[in-house]
């Protein structure tokens, strides 16, 4: 392709100082756009793959997008790991060096702010999840109230028992979400110790997850870098503590910290 074809600019992240190595990524695509300061790691990208029409096309296609979304991350987490970032979405496209430099000089005081804010913080996601036959399994040592109709079916006449028995049924879903709540505030609580802030995000199905056992927790910490041992070494050891009951934590990051950017653009 030629070179003219490159029309447009694709912006990967700005930082406050020059990256390195820059130029041993994409295959030596990716190049700066400095600004007061501030340093943009762009590169130049066709309008027959990124126009508007033509991003649209592509993000429908499923292999396309996860090639280019893993390989935006991946860029983006490079430079993540010698200084501190602001990430720009996927796609992010502008049609030129000046129209970027007037996006730069418009939010300069918000884009400097916010990388000020987050130096030396991390961004990490929590999944907790929960095996529910080993809580039905457990449930008499988890649940005083099916422990006490246990006693109750044991000390009551075949007719009575079986009366109990359907109710005991009926009970351990109700008792199975409320033990479900309560250890995700546990995690919850104790994991936000550590944290400098947090997002709840939406509880995923066992579809969306792929996994056979339940999410009771989705949550996105903002962490100091002196805080992060500790928090690792918290999630260790709630998760020994409790995985009898059939309690599993996924702990990933650092990620670009999308999520705790507070810009009005």
């Amino acid at each position: 392709m030629n070179s003219d074809d490159q029309k447009l600019i694709y912006v990967y992240c700005l930082t406050s100082f020059q990256p390195s190595q820059i130029e041993t990524y994409e295959n030596g695509k990716l190049y700066l756009i400095e600004n007061n300061g501030l340093y943009l790691t762009v590169k130049n990208v066709s309008e027959d793959e990124y126009s508007e029409v033509a991003l649209k096309k592509n993000i429908s296609n499923e292999s396309w997008l996860d090639t280019h979304v893993r390989t935006h991350i991946s860029i983006i987490s490079k430079i993540m790991e010698t200084q501190t970032v602001i990430p720009f979405n996927f796609g992010t496209i502008y049609t030129s060096a000046e129209t970027l430099n007037l996006f730069i000089d418009k939010y300069y005081s918000q884009l400097t702010h916010a990388l000020h804010y987050l130096e030396n913080k991390e961004e990490w996601s929590v999944k907790i999840y929960c095996d529910k036959n080993t809580v039905i399994n457990n449930i008499s040592i988890l649940s005083s109230t099916v422990s006490d109709i246990e006693l109750q079916i044991k000390n009551s006449s075949p007719g009575k028992a079986y009366i109990l028995g359907k109710k005991k049924i009926e009970l351990i879903g109700k008792e199975i979400a409320g033990i479900y709540n309560s250890y995700s505030k546990l995690f919850f609580t104790q994991l936000n110790s550590c944290s400098e802030e947090y997002r709840l995000n939406t509880i995923l199905s066992n579809d969306l997850s792929g996994r056979d056992d339940d999410m009771i927790l989705n949550v996105t910490f903002l962490i100091e870098k002196e805080r992060l041992n500790n928090f690792i070494e918290l999630t260790d050891q709630m998760i020994s503590q409790y995985e009898n009951i059939g309690l599993a934590l996924d702990l990933t990051g650092p990620w670009p910290p999308y999520t705790f950017l507070n810009l009005s653009h």
